[in-house]
């Protein structure tokens, strides 16, 4: 079995390793600052950004201070030496290459943005890690890996897309990665972070199940349940500009007794019907206003979480309704 390691997700994790990361809040008036592990700590998970330290602090305050009286600002320190990270990131990828019983490897490394962003106009692909710092021994750790690995530098695509096209319909390939999406790309799939599950054949229709902490799945219906539901991650959700509420666990509903792709086209149809019942006009992330429909939002799903099996491998979703002959 030959294995093509995404190495994008060692470059982030080892870099991440070496240092720590917190932020300092300062009052705007007062100019008086403290630091905090995170903005959680600060302000709380909520909305509203009232909760965490703030909220108990305003807990004793007759005037309260709002979110918007302070400044947060990232910092970060390397704490270990780079000797140690690039140490780490070798374990990582020469570990993972063993423990999935690869005979060979081919490694790839991405730069520059995805075509999804330019393809997405609801929300912005990716948009939600705009305000995420890099880690300050990313360069070192991408170098190290470049020199060490030689891998492919994967630019325009993803290299989720790349490793995808290199192991489609070559059953003695496999990717080693760390990326959910790869259980939906139609091909062979070492999760790094499931081991235990040895390589996972995620080609044909496939399967869903709820672990009780999460959604998991393998196969085509995987892909469909990622159109249908939301990925924080990426940045991409059914119901982005619905006023009903939908989620993870309400597509998995839709989805998982189907038993053919026809069913799960259909169930995905009916889904953005009821999330889109009438067509309307909405604001993008680009500022334009845009015509949209349950169908529109449908097909900017499947962009958003298809991988790409060859070049150019886009889903006509519309064309697919029509041949599959199914009731809109």
């Amino acid at each position: 079995m030959i294995a093509h390691v995404d190495l994008d997700f060692v470059k982030y994790g080892a870099a991440s390793v070496g240092e720590r990361r917190y932020i300092i809040v300062t009052h705007k008036t007062t100019g008086r600052s403290r630091e905090f592990d995170n903005r959680t700590q600060f302000y709380g998970r909520g909305k509203n950004k009232d909760g965490g330290w703030l909220g108990e602090l305003n807990s004793t305050r007759d005037s309260p201070f709002t979110f918007d009286e302070f400044e947060i600002e990232d910092r970060q320190e390397v704490t270990e030496p780079v000797q140690n990270i690039l140490h780490s990131a070798k374990l990582m990828v020469e570990g993972n290459i063993k423990a999935s019983g690869a005979s060979s490897f081919h490694t790839y490394i991405g730069k520059g943005e995805s075509f999804r962003r330019e393809l997405s106009t609801l929300l912005e692909y990716k948009g939600n890690r705009t305000d995420l710092v890099a880690p300050l021994l990313l360069n070192d750790v991408m170098e190290y890996l470049t020199k060490k690995f030689k891998p492919e530098v994967v630019t325009g695509i993803e290299v989720d897309d790349a490793v995808t096209i290199a192991t489609y319909n070559k059953p003695d390939h496999f990717i080693i990665g760390a990326d959910k999406d790869f259980r939906g790309a139609g091909t062979r799939f070492f999760d790094v972070n499931s081991p235990e599950e040895g390589i996972i054949d995620c080609t044909g229709f496939g399967e869903l199940w709820d672990t009780g902490k999460k959604i998991s799945g393998r196969g085509r219906l995987f892909k469909y349940w990622q159109a249908l539901s939301n990925d924080v991650s990426d940045n991409y959700k059914a119901n982005c500009f619905s006023d009903k509420k939908w989620a993870d666990k309400s597509a998995y509903k839709a989805l998982v007794n189907c038993q053919n792709d026809k069913e799960a086209w259909q169930a995905m149809v009916d889904s953005f019907k009821l999330l889109y019942p009438e067509p309307k006009i909405v604001t993008g992330w680009r500022g334009e206003e845009v015509m949209i429909d349950w169908q529109y939002v449908m097909q900017e799903m499947m962009n958003m979480c298809h991988m790409h099996r060859w070049k150019d491998d886009y889903i006509n979703v519309g064309k697919v309704i029509e041949s599959l002959g199914l009731n809109t």
